[in-house]
């Protein structure tokens, strides 16, 4: 361990997020950077970092003391029922800080619930643990049970907010604690409590060294520079309300001229609404016009209806007087074709008639020459026979 120093530190990250100079976690920031440099841990987990006002206060003293420690911060950098629920930005600017401000340090962002970063770590392989997830009594109670077989022996647990204001369950456990393990405490800026619960060598160093009269002077120290900020806020405050008060005179001239142009506008609206009125009265009239028109079309539509109605059973009817024709027409030409052939018979006899017509004919013909020819064969007969 080294020699206690109070320090005079610049702190980094708040060049890239003015934030965290008015973070809850800000009046602790120089006992943190100094402790850092007295203990010279060499792991120092956090659980719950958000903008990360404790974890670059952390970095800063490695970096500043070039201390030979391993930094690691967990979080899922989503928020919780606290702190709320936000998106990308939060992790953004942590994982910018820790480019543009400590990269020469070992620096390791984890973004896990503390249960599923557990595994990652070893047991007695941790310095310093610093808890500040969400504050319930449940939540820290848990954290802490989870997580101290991973503390080394006189290593140290930092809780934050023991001493909120907003009366978080993390207040009534701090109490628990104190009755149980040795412990040092600040009440300032939401509270901070350093536990001790695997022995207090380190709490013993400190107490040789009159840590408690130099709690009191962080915590004046602390409050002194709260005082600082407000009053430069106050300054800014008052500047600003300078330039607020020229800006709104300009913005009262610019709002007259805009209240202005509104009455012109409302006027021209005015007439506007006018002239939507009357059309919207002639509308009204075409729309009382359009519906005995409907009512007409839809009457007409109806008797349409009815007449198509009419001509589709009247067509059916015809395709069935069509489909009886046709089965007519189909019987008669059966029945012609039947007729043909009788015909075609009836001429095949008629045929064979007048072939046998002819024939007799012929054969008549021949017996009348022969009874001609016999008769006049008679005629000469009796001519030559005497007449007795």
């Amino acid at each position: 361990m080294s020699k206690w120093k109070i320090s005079e530190p610049v702190f980094e990250a708040d060049y890239k997020n003015e934030k965290l100079r008015i973070a809850p976690w800000e009046g602790h920031r120089i006992f943190a950077y100094d402790f850092l440099q007295f203990f010279r841990p060499n792991k120092i987990l956090e659980l719950g970092t958000h903008y990360g006002c404790s974890f670059f206060a952390f970095c800063q003293s490695v970096k500043d003391f070039k201390l030979d420690t391993e930094l690691y911060a967990i979080d899922t950098w989503r928020g919780d029922e606290q702190a709320g629920l936000y998106g990308e930005e939060v992790f953004n600017t942590v994982k910018d800080t820790v480019n543009d401000s400590f990269s020469d340090i070992r620096v390791n962002l984890i973004r896990r619930t503390f249960d599923e970063a557990l595994d990652l770590f070893e047991d007695n392989s941790i310095d310093m643990i610093h808890i500040d997830g969400l504050h319930t009594y449940e939540a820290v109670s848990h954290d802490f049970l989870t997580w101290l077989p991973k503390l080394k022996e006189n290593g140290v647990i930092l809780f934050h907010d023991v001493f909120s204001p907003a009366g978080y369950g993390s207040n009534r456990y701090w109490k628990e604690l104190k009755e149980q393990f040795s412990y040092l405490e600040f009440r300032h800026s939401w509270g901070l409590g350093l536990l001790f619960p695997k022995g207090d060598h380190l709490l013993k160093k400190m107490m040789e060294i009159n840590i408690e009269d130099k709690i009191s002077l962080y915590q004046y120290k602390a409050l002194y520079e709260f005082e600082q900020i407000k009053t430069k806020d106050l300054s800014n405050m008052v500047l600003q309300r300078d330039i607020a008060i020229k800006s709104n005179e300009e913005m009262i001239i610019e709002r007259d001229q805009s209240l202005k142009d509104a009455r012109n506008l409302i006027k021209s609206k005015t007439d506007a609404f006018e002239a939507a009125e009357i059309m919207i009265k002639e509308r009204d009239m075409a729309l009382v016009n359009s519906e005995y028109m409907i009512k007409e079309r839809d009457e007409a539509l109806s008797k349409a209806e009815n007449m198509i109605k009419d001509r589709d059973e009247a067509l059916a009817s015809a395709e069935s007087m069509i489909i009886e024709r046709d089965e007519l027409i189909k019987n008669m030409e059966n029945m012609i074709g039947i007729k043909d052939n009788e015909l075609r018979n009836i001429q095949e006899e008629v045929k064979d008639l007048k072939e046998q017509f002819n024939e007799l004919t012929l054969k008549c013909e021949e017996n009348e020459r022969i009874i001609e020819s016999y008769k006049s064969k008679k005629i000469i007969v009796n001519l030559k026979r005497p007449y007795k």
